[in-house]
């Protein structure tokens, strides 16, 4: 996996945020055509850096989590608003669902617990290396979605 810059969601590139109302818009047509609906959304604040919509039916609920800067979208456990931790899981029929009506790519749970010493970060900017360094994740999914200040 070679990440862009942005990836930390420190210093994005200009014109590369996420538009939350659009997400959410997709995330509710997603949604019905598995037989689901929009249990709730959180938009990125200061911390984390991404989106999060909870999908549910009466049998499970998902959170679709859409990275800020870059066209990412993962799938986790929801977290209540206190958790800062982030169990990533896989959804294939949510995940088809999604991809036909965005351009974002959805990466599995696997990909997200990829090891960050087997990821390439040296499109990132030093400022991002210093994020890294500091915070010292440890997967991939760690660095994407965080919960950074």
């Amino acid at each position: 996996m070679k990440l862009q810059p942005g990836a930390t969601g420190f210093n994005p590139p200009p014109g590369s945020q996420a538009d939350v109302r659009a997400f959410t818009a997709v995330c509710h047509h997603a949604a019905r055509t598995i037989g689901a609906t929009v249990a709730g959304v959180t938009p990125a604040g200061i911390t984390p850096n991404f989106h999060t919509v909870d999908i549910g039916d009466a049998h499970h609920r998902i959170a679709v989590l859409r990275h800020t800067t870059l066209p990412f979208i993962a799938f986790a456990r929801p977290r209540t608003n206190s958790d800062v931790t982030v169990t990533f899981v896989d959804s294939p029929g949510l995940a088809a669902a999604l991809t036909t009506l965005t351009d974002a790519q959805a990466l599995t749970a696997a990909q997200l617990q990829t090891s960050l010493s087997q990821v390439d970060l040296r499109a990132l900017t030093p400022y991002e290396h210093d994020q890294i360094t500091y915070w010292k994740p440890t997967t991939a999914g760690e660095l994407l979605f965080n919960f950074w200040d």
